[in-house]
């Protein structure tokens, strides 16, 4: 099952939504980790795994999960109502979402919303996902390090001159040999973007080389237009996401309630489309309420807003640019 499908599937159990059909996907996908052997937990953090284990203790009631480093075992003789009550632990049992069968030597790592997970690569390199981001790849590089990625991945790459790190992220493909960049390709997004950090990078679109970049250098891609153009940025404006930050720089509204929607799971709506070319500045930390941002926001702008709690919709309304 698609990660993306997963998280759609137990949300909607969870606020009682789901359909009979979608109850019996979500049981079939317990069947799926009951046979898969192993699954893969990708945090590092002892303190994060410690607190895993306790909560799927306390809330299942049962001793039939036995957790031991970098790995969460096989679950066997548990209950449809120890399912149900795994299914809703959503936010627990997404942090990792290797689900292949045993023995398969391929690695997918969701992150869905409201935290930064950072992952060891098995050449020593590491990447820091954002929220709403997968990232698959082999469980030991070969001959080359490769690696696909759908969202927004920071990576830090080390030095390799004889197997090149690839990565593909939508209709781009980056390489490199030893370098930090970011990249940033949502599937709901028309826009691409890859930025250097440190090194050097080349960037290519069905092999086609489209720009070799280096430090402070973005590429951004237009999916629409099958067109790119490269300019210089500010790369702790860049990387501000991964210091906790959301960082606008005349960014179009449309931009930040995709920034805002995947962070705090939520679907934000226009109701009035002038709305989505206003452009606007301002730094806010990703641990403050929503509503906060919200706030402050129309502020700026002609803008109001609601939210519905239930169904997790945010309505933005108003005439827009002032």
């Amino acid at each position: 099952m698609e990660q993306t499908r997963l998280y759609e599937l137990i949300r909607r159990y969870a606020d009682e939504k789901a359909t009979p059909e979608e109850v019996q996907e979500l049981h079939a996908w317990y069947r799926t980790v009951q046979t898969a052997g192993e699954v893969e937990w990708p945090v590092e953090d002892p303190s994060e795994e410690e607190q895993l284990r306790q909560r799927i203790w306390r809330d299942l009631g049962i001793n039939g999960i036995g957790v031991r480093k970098g790995r969460v075992r096989r679950m066997t003789q548990v209950g449809w109502s120890a399912a149900a009550c795994l299914i809703l632990l959503a936010g627990v049992w997404l942090a990792w979402q290797y689900l292949g069968n045993k023995g398969s030597d391929q690695i997918a790592v969701y992150n869905p919303w409201g935290k930064i997970l950072q992952v060891s690569l098995p050449d020593s390199s590491h990447v820091w996902l954002n929220a709403a981001s997968t990232l698959r790849y082999k469980r030991s590089f070969g001959d080359h390090r490769e690696l696909y990625l759908d969202g927004e991945g920071y990576f830090d790459v080390a030095e390799d001159p004889v197997h090149p790190f690839v990565v593909h992220a939508g209709q781009l493909t980056t390489t490199v040999l030893g370098t930090s960049f970011d990249v940033r390709s949502f599937g709901t997004d028309s826009a691409a973007t890859v930025t250097v950090i440190r090194g050097k990078v080349q960037v290519n679109n069905e092999g086609n080389v489209l720009d070799r970049l280096t430090p402070a250098r973005q590429l951004r891609w237009d999916d629409r237009t099958g067109q790119s153009r490269t300019v210089s940025v500010d790369t702790a404006s860049v990387l501000a996401w991964q210091q906790g930050q959301f960082r606008f720089d005349n960014e179009k509204m449309e931009t930040i309630a995709g920034i805002l929607s995947r962070w705090y799971n939520v679907k934000i709506l226009f109701k009035d489309s002038a709305l989505r070319d206003c452009r606007l500045l301002g730094t806010f930390r990703n641990n403050v309420p929503l509503s906060q941002i919200l706030t402050i926001l129309s502020n700026v702008i002609d803008m109001q807003w609601s939210i519905d709690e239930k169904n997790r919709i945010v309505l933005l309304s108003g005439k827009g640019c002032r």
